[in-house]
């Protein structure tokens, strides 16, 4: 069944690519969230979220607005593709991973937060 859900999941990565819009054009409509994703208090999660790495609650309320614009989407996405919405979310997890930048912090499958680099950034083996 594991297995099922998440090739699955994976299958929805070339309209996950799409279906979403990227990380840069939102921090484009909103400066705070830009300055704390480039001061490193706000990461990429696996799960498809926002964290929070560091910082007050100020920080925790953009990641709040943003998660909760993001469970949204992901909803509505697996209505469309007739999956889960946790499927949704990883996919996406992978991806928003995947296009952060030098410098950016993501979270590892092992929980840690990492600053990205130049190099790949260390992504759950299932990622498409």
């Amino acid at each position: 069944m594991v297995a099922h859900s998440v090739s699955r999941s994976l299958g929805l990565a070339a309209l996950l690519a799409v279906a979403f819009v990227p990380a840069s054009a939102m921090a484009a409509r909103d400066p705070a969230y830009a300055a704390a994703r480039s001061a490193g208090q706000i990461g990429e999660k696996p799960d498809g979220y926002l964290g929070v790495v560091s910082g007050g609650g100020s920080v925790s309320s953009i990641v709040d607005d943003i998660n909760i614009k993001r469970r949204a989407a992901y909803t509505q996405e697996a209505r469309t593709q007739s999956v889960t919405v946790d499927q949704v979310a990883f996919v996406a997890g992978c991806r928003n991973i995947l296009r952060t930048v030098a410098g950016e912090k993501y979270q590892a499958p092992d929980g840690s937060w990492m600053t990205r680099t130049s190099a790949p950034p260390v992504r759950d083996s299932r990622c498409p």
